[in-house]
Parts: structure tokens; sequence; C-alpha cells
């Protein structure tokens, strides 16, 4: 006797089944089981973006989670550190806290194990670092004195995590630009009444200290 065939369903499974002989003398059966594992699947359960999402760095990620069929668990990679992933009853479920922003944004690979097939699913955590603001042009330009009409030297200053910078409190004539994090403060001052001029650079974007 041989028993073949493809199954195409799983509810119920595991499947026991008897084969009784027929004829002959007396009644023969035996017993099997033949379990069917459902197809591996995964889909965004959480909030609709939450699995492309930036946050500051050393603040917690909103739950990325994804609902499971077939599979028995599940590996990561490419998350950020401070940050993990588990399966559980078919969820998975990742959250933490960044501890990094260095090889942001990180992109990471959810891979179901177990059940049918090779299933996976991607998503992307940006990381935004802490602002950082230095000078970086000659010591004592942020404190220069210059005749009306002539132009100051260039006040630069570096910065991290920012995206951007307003300028407050600098003499008609004289302007701030931020640009691929670099503060660049220069120009001719073309009044001196209410000299003199204290101004302040604050950084946009980022993460504030």
């Amino acid at each position: 006797m041989t028993i073949s065939g493809t199954p195409s369903v799983s509810v119920g499974s595991p499947y026991t089944y008897t084969v009784t002989l027929t004829g002959g003398a007396g009644t023969i059966s035996t017993t099997g089981t033949i379990s069917v594992n459902l197809n591996n699947t995964v889909s965004l359960s959480s909030a609709v973006a939450s699995d492309a999402q930036t946050v500051c760095i050393n603040a917690p990620i909103a739950n990325i989670t994804y609902t499971t069929t077939g599979a028995t668990g599940a590996t990561f990679l490419g998350l950020p550190s401070g940050v993990n992933g588990v399966w559980s009853a078919n969820t998975v479920t990742i959250s933490g806290t960044p501890s990094v922003s260095v090889g942001s944004p990180y992109s990471y690979t959810v891979t179901l194990t177990g059940g049918c097939g090779t299933v996976s699913t991607t998503g992307t955590i940006s990381v935004d670092s802490n602002n950082t603001i230095s000078l970086s042009s000659a010591v004592g330009t942020n404190a220069q004195t210059v005749c009306i009409n002539a132009p100051i030297a260039n006040i630069t200053y570096t910065t991290t995590g920012a995206t951007g910078a307003t300028f407050l409190g600098l003499p008609s004539g004289v302007n701030g630009v931020w640009s691929a994090n670099t503060v660049t403060i220069s120009g001719t001052p073309s009044v001196s009444v209410g000299s003199p001029y204290t101004y302040t650079v604050t950084l946009t974007g980022g993460v504030e200290l």
C-alpha cells in the first residue's frame, strides 16, 4: 500500500490516519500521523509607517509589531544597539532605545524560522545624533571688534546632529548661515548703535542637549 499526494489544508493538523485491511482473515489496521505546517506569512500590525520611523538617540522607539503565521520563531539583522526583536505566539515585536546614531539609518531584516518557506520583511530606524557646536575659527573671532563698514573676520562653528541654525542679535550687514555641519557668520557691519552686539546661534533639528 502506498499513501501519497500533496496536502492542501493545514487546519486540523496533525492528521492521524488509520489503514484497515479488508478481505482475508481477521481485522488488521495500522495508524500514522501527517503534520501539515502553514506557509509562513508576516505582516505589519503596528501603526502604518512604524517600520520607517525616526527617533532621537537615547529615546525609545515606538514598538514595531508584525503578525506571523506558520513560523516558530524569527531572526533579526541590522537593528541599532539598544533595540531588540522577539518572536512569541505568532507576533514579532521590535522595541528598545537606540544608544548609537553612527550608521543611521539602520535597515533591519526580520526572517521567519520554522514553518514552510523562507519569508522575511524589512524596515528602517533612523536615529538622530545629539546636537553639538564648537568654535572652529581662530580663538577670539567670536569676540572681535571692527570698524563700521569694515568686514568682520569670518566666525565659524562646527556642528553635529543639527539640520540648520537660527541667528539672533547680529548687527545689520552681518549674517549667519548653516551648511554641511558648519555655521558661518560673515559680513560688514553697517551700524554701530547698540554695540557691542551679543549674538546667539541656536541649532535646529537633531537632538537638543
